[in-house]
């Protein structure tokens, strides 16, 4: 089922959660509404599923505007951050809940629930109560109940936020098999980048109800649009500073960063993420003054030209605290921003 999003705004008073919002998902797409707190991804969610309704704009399933059709209607799942299972009820009559509300025969209904409890390997715990299973094991409750109904749309609004870390790992891997397994289109919203990058076809990076960037995950790491979405994504963080270009040559103090940047001269914002730095015999020199070992990584912790810098390299470095070392940066991997942080050039 492919979804169109037209003008979509959502005003409380002279407060805009979502700002004229325009979107094409296509049939069987995973994406992600990603972005801070407040940013109006859950308040798109819930125009979706017509929890909300919008003050502006238009929500289309395939060619069938449903923007004033009720919830019930609109043939979608919907799973909740806190799962919304019913305690008194077992695993198996939480997932036939939604049949036995539409009147479903009873031998159909159980069939289907058994096929759905297989799809999210709960067929063994189909007795117990949601009270004695784990985070995951509520979670893949809440998403064969969703599925049981065999919607058009599956919506997920932060499926993961109550795991644990290695916990929301294997769940995000479970909700991409299982929503591959059963070919739904499927919108979640997140606010962890990691989870958005990691299962997403697409990811939708939003700030202040406003869609910054709407791309696929790697084009839009490599390729921002603008500063907040170079700064929302990516861990640890781009390193963003002021430099100056002068005569095709790009300057951070003393440092030239570049000797070919076809800009006018002036004064810009420059990003460069940490991995885009490499350790060399012959560059520009520097002191680690922090090294952090992150796993296959070591994070080094330098000054460039009086700027704090984090580069990112391979953990069989041998760098540590106080040891100097050259680098230089990898060709087309310094990405330059205007001074409304709109990306203008990479070099």
């Amino acid at each position: 089922m492919d979804i169109t999003i037209k003008d979509l705004t959502k005003s409380y008073e002279n407060f805009r959660a979502v700002d004229g919002m325009n979107l094409h998902i296509k049939d069987g797409e995973l994406v992600g509404l990603l972005g801070p707190s407040g940013c109006g991804k859950s308040t798109t969610l819930f125009m979706l599923a017509g929890l909300l309704e919008p003050t502006e704009g238009k929500i289309f399933f395939g060619e069938f505007d449903i923007t004033k059709i009720p919830p019930e209607d609109r043939e979608i799942g919907l799973v909740f951050q806190n799962y919304a299972l019913y305690p008194h009820m077992t695993v198996e009559d939480n997932i036939m809940f939604p049949l036995i509300n539409r009147k479903v025969n009873k031998n159909k209904a159980r069939e289907r629930v058994y096929e759905m409890a297989k799809l999210v390997k709960m067929e063994d715990l189909m007795k117990r109560k949601p009270k004695s299973l784990s985070g995951g094991q509520q979670q893949r409750v809440a998403i064969a109940r969703a599925l049981v109904k065999e919607p058009k749309v599956l919506l997920l609004d932060e499926p993961l936020s109550n795991l644990d870390a290695k916990l929301r790992i294997d769940m995000r891997e479970e909700i991409r098999r299982i929503q591959k397994k059963v070919g739904i289109t499927t919108i979640f919203v997140t606010h962890d980048q990691e989870e958005a990058m990691s299962i997403s076809d697409r990811i939708a990076v939003m700030e202040k109800g406003i869609v910054q960037q709407y791309e696929v995950p790697q084009g839009m790491y490599l390729n921002p649009k603008n500063l907040f979405v170079a700064q929302f994504l990516g861990m640890p963080q781009i390193n963003c500073f002021p430099a100056r270009v002068i005569e095709k040559e790009l300057w951070c103090e003393d440092v030239m960063l570049c000797g070919e940047c076809n800009l006018e001269n002036g004064d810009y914002t420059v990003g460069i993420r940490p991995e885009a730095f490499e350790i060399c015999e012959e560059g520009i020199e520097v002191e680690a003054l922090q090294t952090r070992m992150t796993g296959k990584d070591l994070l080094i912790y330098f000054s460039l030209a009086g700027q704090d810098m984090k580069a990112l390299v391979h953990s069989d470095m041998q760098i540590s605290e106080g040891s100097k070392f050259h680098i230089r940066i990898r060709k087309h991997h310094i990405v330059v921003f205007d001074e409304n942080g709109k990306t203008i050039n990479k070099c």
